[in-house]
């Protein structure tokens, strides 16, 4: 009887680890898609609303969620501190920290970068161009993650109940 217990819960376990790994994969689109409405958020108060850099960074942080929202409003309060020369430079502290939440790829990473090294350096043309060209990369890279998580997703998933099974059927 205890035995039959273990070989249960050896199976949870495996499926459960399998579907961990698979919805990781769902964290990058998910963020991609909420820096795509950040700089949607962040061209409308900047180009159409003339919102001051600082102010926009905190209000595009109260309309996104997770990680991004966090890493938004630590950067506008690190700017009004004025606690680094530049909006890149502070992303590049505080990035760090985000870094394992975010789950970006380096290219993703890279696009993100690029953003916070214009934001705020051009005039109010350069910069619509900007969020324009960011939209589109952040675009191109979200429906990437979403093939790449439908695959690893299902992937996983049944890697995990496979090896639970496999397992089990190894001690009976």
């Amino acid at each position: 009887m205890f035995r039959y217990l273990v070989l249960i819960c050896i199976f949870l376990i495996c499926s459960y680890i399998g579907f961990i790994i698979g919805e990781s994969y769902k964290k990058r689109s998910i963020n991609l898609k909420e820096f795509q409405k950040a700089i949607i958020l962040m061209n409308n108060d900047v180009i159409y609303n003339n919102t001051p850099l600082i102010e926009a960074l905190y209000d595009v942080s109260k309309k996104i969620t997770g990680e991004l929202s966090s890493m938004f409003k630590e950067i506008a309060s690190t700017l009004e501190e004025g606690k680094a020369n530049s909006v890149f430079d502070i992303f590049n502290n505080i990035y760090g920290k985000y870094e394992n939440d975010l789950s970006f790829k380096k290219e993703d990473y890279g696009i993100v970068s690029d953003f916070f090294r214009t934001l705020g350096e051009t005039g109010v043309f350069g910069q619509e161009k900007i969020f324009k060209l960011t939209s589109e990369q952040v675009k191109l890279n979200y429906q990437e993650a979403l093939k790449e998580a439908k695959v690893n997703i299902k992937m996983y998933r049944t890697l995990g109940v496979c090896a639970g099974a496999l397992i089990v059927i190894f001690f009976i």
